[in-house]
C-alpha cells in the first residue's frame, strides 16, 4: 500500500560515489547517467540558486535538455525506489495521460519529452524555464520512464552536500557575481549552499522535501487512484488541480471535482471561470460537456436544499445570460447553443421537483428564459438537432410557452402593480380561446 506522507531517501554519499567512480560491476547506462547528473550539478552549482541585481531577482537562462534529463534520473530514482511507485506498461501509461488531460502520446518506448502548459494545454510549445507561476507553469510528460514532472535544479530534489561532498567543497571557491549577457550588467549570485545554511522555511532542506512530496503525491493520486493524497495536496497544490478539472476537463474523481464545484460561483467578472466546471473547447475544436459535473450537482443540491439551490439557479441564470448576450467567437454557434441546452435542462429540472412543503422551483424560469433569449436561427439550432437528445427537453420547452411569456414582460413590461402578469391558466385561456 503505497503511503502520501514524507519521502525519505535510501541513498548515502557512499553508493553515489560508489556508482560514480566504478567500472567493471556496475551498469554501464546507470553509470553514465550518475556522471552526466554530476556535471549538471556542478554547472548548476556554478550559476548559483537566485541572481540579483540592486533593484529585483534576474531570471536565469533557459535550462538545457541535459539539465532536464538529469532532473527525470533523480524523479525516476524517488519514485522507483523511495516511494514505491509501481511501473506502468506504456500502452497504460498512455491511455492514462488521455483520460487525465486528453493527450495522446506513443504507446512504444520511444524517448519523448511532451510539455504540457497548465495555462494554455492546447500550446504545445516546449517551455525551458524552471516554472515561477506567473510566466511560466507546465509539466514534461516523460517516456519511456512513465511519469510526469515539473523541471528541478539538482539541489532542489537531491541533498547534494552529502551525496557529492567534492561538489560541495568546490561552491565555496566560486564567484559571487557574474556577468549578465542579456541585461548587460553584473548581477550578484545567491549560493545553494546559502539556502541550505537557512533554518526558516524558506530552507533548501524544506524545500527539497516539500519538492519530493509533491512529486510522489501528484503521482499517488493520478496514477495510483490513491484519495488519500488529496487533501495535502488540496492544500499545497490547489492551482494544478482547479487546472486538471478547469482547463483539461478530467472530472472523473468525484472528490476533486466536489472541491472545484463547491468553490467556484458565478462571478460576472470571470464567466469563464464558472462555465468551466460544465464543458471546455478541446485542442481539435470539438466541444466536451461535463456529464460529470451535472451528476454531482443532483446529488449536491436536492430540491430541499432551499438556500442552496436558489444560489446554484442564480449561478446558472447568471451564466445563462451571459452566454447569450455575450459574444463568443471561439466557438460555434451550434456548441453555443448546445452548452445552453445543457446547463437550462439541468436547471429546469427543480421546476418538476416538489419540495417538502409542495411547492416548486418555478419561479427562476429557466427554459423560459431561454425561449425569450434565443432567436430563430439560434431556435432551428435546437431542433434540427433535436434538442441535443436530452430527455424530456422538448416536452419541457413546449411547456414553457407561458414562462416565455412571463419573462417578456419581466424585460419588455415591466410587470408591474398596474400591469399584472396573466395567469397561466388566464393567459392560456386568452391565448387558445378556450376556457380552463
Amino acid at each position: 500500500m503505497l503511503s502520501c506522507g514524507p519521502s525519505t531517501s535510501r541513498h548515502t554519499a557512499e553508493n553515489r560515489r560508489d556508482t560514480a567512480t566504478a567500472s567493471a560491476d556496475v551498469d554501464a547506462p546507470l553509470q553514465a547517467k550518475i556522471l552526466a547528473s554530476k556535471k549538471v550539478l556542478k554547472k548548476q552549482l556554478r550559476e548559483g540558486a537566485n541572481r540579483f541585481n540592486e533593484v529585483s531577482e534576474v531570471p536565469k537562462a533557459a535550462f538545457g535538455m541535459e539539465e532536464l534529463h538529469a532532473t527525470v534520473v533523480e524523479v525516476k530514482d524517488l519514485l522507483w525506489n523511495d516511494g514505491g511507485y509501481l511501473e506502468w506498461e506504456n500502452d497504460k501509461f498512455a491511455r492514462k495521460i488521455h483520460d487525465i488531460f486528453g493527450i495522446v502520446i506513443p504507446t512504444d518506448s520511444s524517448e519523448l519529452y511532451r510539455y504540457v502548459n497548465l495555462f494554455e494545454p492546447c500550446d504545445t510549445t516546449s517551455i525551458y524555464h524552471r516554472n515561477n507561476g506567473i510566466d511560466y507553469n507546465g509539466f514534461f510528460i516523460v517516456k519511456p520512464e512513465n511519469l510526469i514532472t515539473d523541471f528541478y535544479y539538482l539541489p532542489e530534489l537531491i541533498d547534494y552536500q552529502l551525496l557529492y561532498s567534492d561538489l560541495s567543497e568546490k561552491e565555496k571557491g566560486f564567484s559571487k557575481t557574474s556577468y549578465h549577457q542579456e541585461y548587460h550588467t553584473t548581477v550578484e549570485i545567491e549560493k545553494w549552499m546559502e539556502l541550505a545554511a537557512r533554518n526558516d522555511e524558506y530552507s533548501l532542506e524544506s524545500q527539497r522535501k516539500f519538492n519530493r512530496r509533491l512529486i510522489l503525491n501528484r503521482h499517488r493520486f493520478l496514477f495510483e487512484n490513491d484519495d488519500s493524497c488529496l487533501n495535502w495536496l488540496l492544500e499545497h497544490d490547489p492551482f494544478f488541480l482547479e487546472r486538471l478539472v478547469k482547463k483539461f476537463g478530467w472530472t472523473a474523481n468525484e472528490k476533486l471535482l466536489h472541491w472545484a464545484v463547491t468553490q467556484t460561483r458565478f462571478n460576472p467578472s470571470n464567466p469563464d471561470d464558472f462555465g468551466s466546471l460544465f464543458w471546455k473547447k478541446n485542442c481539435d475544436g470539438s466541444l466536451k460537456i461535463h456529464a460529470n459535473t451535472f451528476k454531482l450537482l443532483q446529488t449536491l443540491y436536492a430540491p430541499s436544499a432551499a438556500s442552496e439551490v436558489h444560489f446554484l439557479l442564480e449561478d446558472l441564470q447568471g451564466y445563462m445570460e451571459y452566454m447569450v448576450y455575450t459574444p463568443h467567437p471561439a466557438i460555434m454557434d451550434k456548441q453555443r447553443v448546445e452548452i445552453l441546452a445543457h446547463v437550462v435542462y439541468f436547471a429546469e429540472q427543480y421546476k418538476y421537483k416538489r419540495l417538502d412543503n409542495g411547492q416548486r422551483w418555478s419561479h427562476h424560469r429557466m427554459m423560459g428564459r431561454l425561449r425569450f433569449m434565443l432567436d430563430e436561427k439560434e431556435r432551428k439550432i435546437l431542433e434540427d438537432n433535436h434538442y441535443f437528445g436530452l430527455p424530456n427537453f422538448r416536452e419541457w420547452w413546449d411547456a414553457a410557452d407561458y414562462d416565455e411569456y412571463y419573462i417578456d414582460g419581466e424585460h419588455n413590461g415591466p410587470w408591474g402593480r398596474d400591469n399584472e402578469p396573466l395567469t397561466e391558466p388566464e393567459w392560456r385561456e386568452k391565448v387558445t380561446g378556450k376556457q380552463l
